[in-house]
């Protein structure tokens, strides 16, 4: 089961956008087009049904309605931002319809209440609000039925799909100082990353570690194993050893790490977790700090991953070497532009000049590398920054 089908109104960057999705979608545009506000879209769906989370939760964590409306919403869908998922498969993609919309409450209190919410297996409509209910209560419409399990008994499917979805911008600075982000449980930055690999029994990590290993010691010179170790404290630390003919030395732990192999360790570790879990991977610009070699190789490696567990991956990318492989089809990959009323994303295979542009024998990482390009960048060599 994969998120084949996504909308948004007035969503931070996006005022409209519309975008089917297979198992893979590669998202691609130019700095601040609005990728990260894409995949951040399905963080929130995940964030209402998660345990702990909930409407009031899920938006006060992003700075409040302000932070996530569109700036160019003014009246558009009645000022209501607006996430509907379909949720399914190649068989029948319109297995689940999950729909959202929320807006400021009226009254001067502004805390974000479901303006309409839609639930929907095939053409059978389960939930929509507000209800009678609603009417008689309005303080029910500070939550979802996604987050209450009273309310989401028969659709609990959607529930556990959207809050199974695992996100991964791992900042290898917050993995070699975890205190810089507090207590916080699967922080995507890393802050817990290394208490998370110690979390699971010593049998499937060892396991695990074998297999992570493997792919280290091909991608990084001289790495030869990788194991969690406690320290005299109780803190967990990564240590691995090093094919070297110094006696001393040859042990390194995280912080002696490069930010490519602690990113690299990251991603290898999340698609092992995954296991065999049909759930969406979001993964934010997996290439940064690794080598041009190892970044033409992320597409296969994620789809071996994909292969044992049936996961959906979107990914956000700056690096052209990302796209340069003969697999990535156009319909994978998204392009966003940023216009004056906000950004606008078509798949590559809707546009009849990529298309063209393909069809001449240019690749997919040469037609992206020239249109994700900012107009006129060439004259930023020019600006002067020295002092006068």
């Amino acid at each position: 089961m994969r998120i084949t089908n996504l909308t948004l109104r007035n969503w931070r960057t996006f005022k409209n956008l519309e975008v089917a999705i297979g198992e893979r979608l590669i998202i691609v545009g130019p700095n601040a087009s609005g990728k990260s506000n894409l995949l951040d879209s399905i963080r929130f769906l995940r964030d209402l049904a998660r345990d702990g989370g909930g409407l009031q939760s899920a938006v006060r964590s992003r700075g409040g309605l302000s932070r996530v409306r569109c700036l160019f919403a003014r009246t558009h869908n009645k000022g209501w931002v607006e996430i509907t998922i379909t949720i399914g498969d190649d068989e029948d993609p319109k297995r689940w319809t999950y729909s959202v919309s929320f807006a400021g409450e009226k009254g001067g209190l502004n805390r974000p209440v479901v303006a309409r919410e839609l639930v929907k297996r095939g053409d059978t409509v389960l939930v929509e609000r507000p209800d009678k209910q609603d009417e008689a209560d309005p303080e029910r419409l500070i939550q979802t039925t996604l987050e209450q399990i009273s309310a989401n008994k028969d659709f609990r499917e959607i529930a556990d799909f959207v809050a199974e979805t695992r996100y991964l911008h791992l900042v290898p600075q917050i993995i070699r100082d975890s205190s810089r982000s507090g207590d916080l449980r699967d922080d995507p930055f890393g802050g817990d990353f290394i208490a998370r690999m110690n979390r699971v029994t010593q049998r499937t990590r060892d396991s695990w570690l074998r297999r992570i290993t493997a792919a280290l010691q091909i991608a990084v010179p001289q790495f030869e194993s990788l194991q969690v170790i406690t320290d005299p404290a109780g803190r967990p630390h990564l240590e691995s050893r090093y094919t070297n003919w110094r006696v001393k030395g040859s042990r390194q732990d995280e912080g002696d790490f490069s930010d490519g192999t602690l990113r690299l360790i990251g991603l290898l570790w999340s698609l092992v977790e995954v296991g065999r879990r049909a759930t969406p991977i979001l993964l934010e610009e997996p290439e940064l700090s690794l080598h041009p070699a190892v970044i033409r190789l992320l597409p296969q490696v994620l789809a071996s991953a994909q292969r044992g567990s049936g996961a959906q991956i979107l990914l956000t990318t700056h690096s052209p070497d990302l796209l340069d492989d003969e697999g990535i089809r156009p319909e994978e990959v998204l392009e966003l532009e940023p216009t004056s009323d906000g950004t606008v994303g078509t798949t590559l295979d809707q546009s009849p000049e990529v298309m063209e542009l393909l069809d001449s024998g240019l690749t997919l990482a040469d037609v992206v590398r020239a249109r994700s390009a900012p107009p006129g960048i060439e004259r930023l060599a020019k600006v002067s920054l020295a002092s006068r």
